[in-house]
């Protein structure tokens, strides 16, 4: 194992937290748990920004973070976000919810913004 694949290494097991989470059982899933309503959302704004921003950080050393390298980065994590959002009642019992996949691609794309605003200040040198 190379060290340019051990570079995703948090990425990927911030992915797979993601995936555990999104497909636990609602059984699971205490409602009491939540200190506010729509907490859920907060939450899942904060898991894809984690996992842009990783991605992206991680990328840094092999790929140029250009706009257009960033802007895809964020379109596929959104995507990847609503697949999960469409598997969720195949796999789990739990449902396909639109505010779900909002509030993920709300935190992949200010990840992308924060990695674009960094790199243009040249904080990420």
């Amino acid at each position: 194992m190379g060290i340019k694949t051990l570079r995703y290494t948090p990425t990927v097991l911030w992915f797979g937290a993601i995936l555990f989470a999104s497909f636990m059982p609602s059984q699971h899933l205490r409602h009491e748990w939540f200190l506010f309503p729509n907490e859920d959302k907060v939450i899942h704004a904060i898991m894809y920004f984690g996992l842009a921003l990783l991605f992206l950080l991680n990328s840094r050393k092999s790929f140029s973070l250009t706009k257009r390298f960033i802007i895809i980065s964020v379109i596929s994590i959104c995507l990847i976000g609503g697949m999960i959002e469409l598997l969720q009642p195949i796999l789990s019992n739990r449902t396909c919810d639109f505010p779900d996949f909002v509030a993920n691609s709300t935190g992949a794309v200010l990840a992308g913004g924060v990695v674009w605003i960094l790199g243009k200040t040249n904080m990420l040198r």
